[in-house]
C-alpha cells in the first residue's frame, strides 16, 4: 500500500509500505478523504523539529476489526482522531485533556495519508472512532477534526453574544471560526489576511469586514471601527509577527486567543507594562477530544457551517508530496485535500 512519509527535512515521499497488522481492540481504516494541515506542511520542513506523522484530518471505511472490537462494523464509513486522553489524569480532571500525557503518544500507523492505517486501541476504546452519518460526505467528514479544534478554542474564549471579534488569518481555521462566531452571537466579525481572494471568501461565509493587513495598519482600523478595540482578537496562523499587532487590537480587558501552532522557539516581543496595565488575557487552544467532534458533526449535519465552500484543490494520495507543498507556496489554495484511490 502507499503512504506519505517525511524523508528528512523539506522532503514527503510516497513509498510502499506494510498493510500494518491489528492487535486486539484495534482497527484498520481504508481511507477515503484526508485534510493537509498546516501543522503536516510544519512537520515536513522541520519546524516542530525532526520527524512527525503526517495525516490526521482523516475519513474511511473500517476495512478490518481486531479482537474485542464490538461496537464497529466492518465497511462502517467513519472518521478517527489520531489522539486521545486518558480521561482520569490530573490534566484530563481540570479539563486539559489534550495536555494529558497519553494524547501525544495515540496516533494512527504508519500515517493518516496512506491507503490504509491502524487505529490503536487506546483510540478505540476511547471514541476515537466516529460513525460518519449518512447523508456526510467523506469529504465534509475530513474537515471536521479542524472543525472540532476550533469549536474548542472559542468556548475556551468564553465568546458571548454581541462581542466583536477579529480574527487574524483566514485560512481553513481561520474561516471556519468567522462561521462559529456568527452562530454564536458576536455582533462584529472581522477578518484579517494578505490574500485578498481569503478575504472575499471570509466575507461570503460572514464576516462583517475585512482587513488587508499587507497595506492597513491593523490595530489603528480596528480603533476606527470599534473605538475601544475588540473584544477577542484569535490569531488563527502560525506566524508569530500576526500576534502583535492583534494584541494591539484587544480592548482594556479584553482576551488574545492563540491558535494557530507557531514553530518550535519562535519568539515575540510583548511590551510588559501595557500587557499589565491593560490586563489582557492571553489563552492558547490545542487540538480537541471526542466530544468537540460530536459537536462538530451536529454543526455540519444541521448545516450551520459550510465546509465544502472553502476546498479548493484535491490530489490522489500520490500526489501527496505535490500537494503539501501546493498547499504551502499557493497563492489561491484554501483546504486542500487528498483522496486514496485504492
Amino acid at each position: 500500500m502507499l503512504a506519505c512519509l517525511i524523508n528528512g527535512q523539506g522532503h514527503a515521499e510516497i513509498k510502499e509500505v506494510p498493510t500494518p497488522k491489528l492487535q486486539p481492540g484495534e482497527v484498520l481504516i481504508k481511507l477515503a478523504y484526508a485534510g493537509i494541515c498546516g501543522t503536516d506542511i510544519e512537520k515536513v520542513h522541520g519546524a516542530y523539529g525532526p520527524g512527525g506523522i503526517l495525516g490526521h484530518e482523516v475519513s474511511g471505511t473500517i476495512e478490518s476489526l481486531g479482537e474485542r472490537v464490538t461496537d464497529l462494523r466492518k465497511s462502517d464509513r467513519v472518521i478517527a482522531h489520531h489522539h486521545v486522553p486518558c480521561y482520569n489524569c490530573h490534566y484530563c480532571q481540570q479539563g486539559d485533556h489534550t495536555m494529558c500525557e497519553l494524547f501525544k503518544k495515540t496516533n494512527f500507523d504508519p500515517c493518516g495519508l496512506a491507503d490504509y492505517f491502524r487505529v490503536p486501541e487506546a483510540n478505540v476504546t476511547r471514541g476515537g472512532v466516529v460513525l460518519l452519518p449518512g447523508e456526510m460526505s467523506f469529504e465534509d467528514g475530513s474537515m471536521i477534526e479542524p472543525t472540532a479544534c476550533c469549536v474548542r478554542a472559542l468556548d475556551k474564549a468564553k465568546v458571548c453574544s454581541g462581542d466583536k471579534v477579529l480574527v487574524v488569518g483566514m485560512g481553513p481555521t481561520g474561516l471556519t471560526q468567522i462561521q462559529l462566531l456568527r452562530k454564536m452571537g458576536a455582533s462584529m466579525i472581522i477578518g484579517a489576511d494578505i490574500l485578498s481572494h481569503r478575504l472575499e471568501m471570509a466575507q461570503r461565509l460572514g464576516a462583517d469586514e475585512t482587513i488587508d493587513s499587507s497595506i492597513t495598519n491593523v490595530p489603528e482600523y480596528i480603533t476606527r471601527l470599534t473605538r475601544d478595540g475588540v473584544d477577542l482578537a484569535v490569531v488563527s496562523t502560525g506566524n508569530p509577527k500576526a500576534i502583535p499587532p492583534a494584541l494591539a487590537s484587544v480592548r482594556r480587558g479584553g482576551k488574545l486567543l492563540l491558535f494557530g501552532a507557531p514553530a518550535r522557539d519562535a519568539m515575540i516581543n510583548l511590551e510588559a507594562g501595557s500587557l499589565f496595565s491593560r490586563q489582557i488575557t492571553i489563552m492558547t487552544s490545542y487540538s480537541c477530544i471526542e466530544s468537540d467532534i460530536h459537536r462538530a458533526l451536529d454543526l455540519l449535519a444541521r448545516r450551520d457551517i459550510d465546509l465544502s465552500s472553502m476546498v479548493t484543490n484535491r490530489f490522489a494520495l500520490r500526489d501527496a508530496p505535490n500537494a503539501i507543498e501546493h498547499a504551502r507556496t499557493s497563492q489561491t489554495a484554501i483546504k486542500t485535500l487528498i483522496l486514496s484511490e485504492s
